[in-house]
C-alpha cells in the first residue's frame, strides 16, 4: 500500500507533467500564431468591424479584469457589457472566466502574440475612442 509520501510524490510528478504539457501546447500555439498572424489580424478586423468599444475592450483586457471594472473603464453600464464582449468571447478573442459570482475577462493569448497593441489601425481606433470619452467629460 502506498504511503502518504508516495502519494505526494505521485501528485508532484503529475503536476510537473501537466506543466510540461502546457508549455508544449504554448509553444505549438506560438508557432501556429506566428505563421498565421495575417489571418488572425484579418479575423480581428472582421470581428470588431468599426466598434471602438470592442477594440478598447481588447486593449483593456491585457490582464484579467472584472466585469464591473471593465464596464467602468468602457464608460458603459455593467448591464450593457455583454453587448460589447459577447461576440469577442464567442469568436475566441476574449476569455471569460467565472470566479464564484464574479466574471473576469482577458484577451486571448494570440492577441498578444501578434503584437496587437503595436498595430497601427488598432492604436488609432483606441486613441480615437479615448478622445471621444474626453469630449463627453
Amino acid at each position: 500500500m502506498p504511503t502518504e509520501d508516495d502519494i505526494s510524490e505521485d501528485i508532484r510528478q503529475i503536476r510537473n507533467d501537466l506543466d510540461r504539457v502546457r508549455q508544449d501546447i504554448d509553444s505549438i500555439n506560438r508557432v501556429q500564431v506566428i505563421s498565421n498572424s495575417n489571418a488572425i489580424l484579418d479575423d480581428i478586423k472582421r470581428i470588431v468591424g468599426k466598434s471602438k468599444q470592442m477594440v478598447a475592450t481588447l486593449f483593456l483586457t491585457r490582464d484579467w479584469v472584472g466585469s464591473g471594472e471593465l464596464a467602468e473603464q468602457l464608460h458603459i453600464a455593467q448591464s450593457n457589457l455583454d453587448k460589447v464582449v459577447n461576440n469577442l468571447v464567442e469568436t475566441g478573442l476574449l476569455y471569460r472566466e467565472k470566479r464564484g459570482k464574479a466574471v473576469y475577462y482577458k484577451r486571448a493569448t494570440r492577441i498578444d502574440l501578434i503584437g496587437f497593441e503595436r498595430r497601427t489601425g488598432f492604436i488609432e481606433t483606441f486613441e480615437s475612442w479615448k478622445k471621444s470619452l474626453e469630449k463627453e467629460a
